[in-house]
């Protein structure tokens, strides 16, 4: 694998990005050695398949607790997912992951919904969320984060915290 990490203070956050894929590259190896090792050890292969069906818990959740607070149509809007069916299946256990841009977009998306709903509460971040926002030109945080303005999402999530 080249290493593509350059150190320039420029490009310090596509260093950090290359640092995470080398380390999430070197966590896929790791994985595929454990299972390899779990096979020959006689682990039965269904308690493997247990095991690596928690893999992704952590955006399958986040999946799911939007789909909760704002239903599965605005979730696959903020996502650019093809339909609501496909967040359904992002939200199932067995279903396939998002890609990548998609699975950003939920994770940003669900970073800002915590923040407001634990500030202001759930009917308080859903208005939020869906409603005209001046420090989004207009448009609502869902259709910035659809965007992919989050650098403007996080800034106002900050102003509407921080009371601005």
């Amino acid at each position: 694998m080249t290493d593509t990490t350059d150190t320039s203070a420029d490009d310090a956050p596509l260093a950090a990005i290359s640092r995470a894929v080398a380390a999430a590259d070197q966590a896929e190896s790791d994985l595929e050695d454990a299972v390899e090792a779990a096979q020959a050890a006689g682990v039965p292969p269904a308690a493997i398949s247990r095991v690596l069906a928690t893999r992704g818990s952590a955006l399958r959740s986040a999946v799911q607790a939007l789909v909760a607070a704002l239903g599965p149509t605005y979730v696959a809007a903020l996502a650019k997912a093809a339909s609501k069916d496909q967040v359904i299946g992002w939200a199932d256990a067995h279903g396939a992951a998002p890609g990548p841009d998609a699975a950003l977009r939920l994770r940003l998306a669900h970073r800002t919904w915590e923040r407001v709903a634990d500030a202001q509460g759930e009917d308080a971040a859903r208005a939020w969320f869906l409603g005209a926002n001046p420090r989004l030109g207009g448009d609502s945080p869902l259709v910035a984060i659809k965007k992919d303005r989050a650098n403007e999402v996080r800034s106002a999530v900050d102003a509407l915290l921080d009371g601005r």
